[in-house]
């Protein structure tokens, strides 16, 4: 259960904190659209790496659907985080915990300034670097990206198929 948490948390952190930048510092932009490498480091050296794609549209709504190592899909609203593990016939159902709260981003900069690196090319958004609270270092490497091209609202809704256990925490 543990393991479960910690994995919410930190995927509703990332999901935020890309709200957050496409919402303030890219108000021009309605859609994002990117193939990512997501690569975590322990604090002992093991490395695991993710990679698939990332949509987001305005107003918070974003599904991120790892290929490899294992197909998932996470979509996330300003309020609930949806976890669909088709390999597992399981979708675990979460809301967004008071501690990954976009008003005290808002109010408090300093908390997103001094904790991530963002990486810039021709203005669009090609990394993310941050060290989580377990001390794992997290780079998110964003390529192939589009931006304000049309998205359909229907893929950020996930319907459990009837054979699905469904885990609500």
């Amino acid at each position: 259960q543990f393991i479960v948490f910690w994995i919410f948390n930190l995927i509703g952190k990332i999901f935020l904190f890309l709200l957050i930048v496409v919402n303030i510092l890219f108000a021009h932009i309605k859609t994002y659209q990117a193939d990512f490498l997501q690569i975590i480091t322990n604090p002992s050296g093991k490395i695991i790496k993710y990679d698939g794609t990332v949509k987001i549209k305005q107003p918070n709504k974003m599904l991120w659907s790892y290929k490899q190592p294992v197909e998932k899909y996470v979509y996330m609203n300003d309020t609930n985080i949806i976890i669909d593990e088709p390999m597992l016939e399981q979708a675990i159902y979460t809301t967004i915990n008071d501690e990954i709260n976009l008003i005290d981003f808002l109010n408090e900069p300093s908390l997103v300034d001094d904790k991530y690196k963002l990486t810039f090319n021709d203005n669009n958004l090609t990394a993310i670097h941050y060290k989580d609270e377990m001390d794992n270092f997290i780079e998110i490497k964003f390529m192939n990206i589009k931006i304000n091209d049309k998205i359909p609202d229907q893929i950020f809704h996930f319907i459990a198929p009837l054979d699905y256990d469904i885990i609500k925490k």
